[in-house]
């Protein structure tokens, strides 16, 4: 057989198993949820919610607007570690404010009443880019931040027939002829092998360093042998 014929052969396997997956991952996500009888605590959310002071607003409706488009809550373990999600993304565009800000894009779907509690700021990112964003100005008496419980309300089904079937399907993609097809085939890259630039580079600078070592005569004689043969 040959070799194109065997090629072809795997990746239309590798295009059946990743089929298999999808519909298994469908089937999953159908299976629903169990609620549970007693609630399970499971770690704290620091968030914004809206106090019963909204409604003496008349713009309650954009209030609510805004408030609905933030990131209202971060999970941690821990207090401290909800409280160090908190200020890692309050702090993060150099804006020293109490609630999160909104994307432009987020902004731009905003009603036009509801952009009247957003003011524009510019910050530089890492690789010292102009980037805009807005910082949202809620009355203060309309919303507060607490800690609040968070709990495990509901258990996944799991059916064991459909996980021993992926982990097998997963199984056969691990295999020699067919790793690297599935990667060139759907755009993934493994991350933790090195590129075959950057292999030939360390070769090219192991090899200068060998000859930094050896002295100029032994490199001359070298070159004379290898000419003679």
């Amino acid at each position: 057989m040959k070799l194109a014929n065997i090629k072809g052969q795997r990746q239309k396997e590798i295009c059946r198993i990743r089929k298999r997956q999808r519909q298994i991952w469908k089937e999953q996500r159908q299976l629903g949820y169990i609620k549970l009888e007693k609630p399970i605590h499971h770690g704290w959310f620091k968030e914004v919610v809206i106090t019963e002071n909204v409604e003496r607003y008349k713009n309650q409706k954009y209030i609510l607007e805004v408030h609905d488009w933030l990131r209202k809550s971060f999970w941690g373990r821990t207090k401290e570690e909800a409280e160090r999600k908190w200020l890692n993304e309050t702090s993060k565009y150099l804006i020293n404010k109490d609630i999160p800000t909104l994307s432009r894009r987020r902004y731009n779907q905003l009603s036009d009443g509801a952009k009247r509690f957003c003011i524009p700021f510019h910050y530089y990112t890492e690789k010292k880019n102009l980037r805009l964003r807005f910082y949202v100005n809620l009355p203060k008496g309309t919303y507060r931040i607490k800690f609040t419980r968070a709990y495990v309300t509901h258990s996944k089904r799991i059916d064991p027939k459909l996980e021993s079937e992926d982990a097998l399907l997963e199984q056969k993609l691990l295999k020699n002829g067919y790793y690297e097809l599935s990667q060139n085939r759907y755009g993934w890259r493994d991350r933790w092998q090195t590129p075959k630039s950057r292999k030939e580079k360390l070769k090219t600078n192991s090899r200068l360093k060998e000859l930094t070592k050896c002295s100029i005569q032994k490199i001359i004689n070298e070159e004379i042998s290898w000419e003679r043969n």
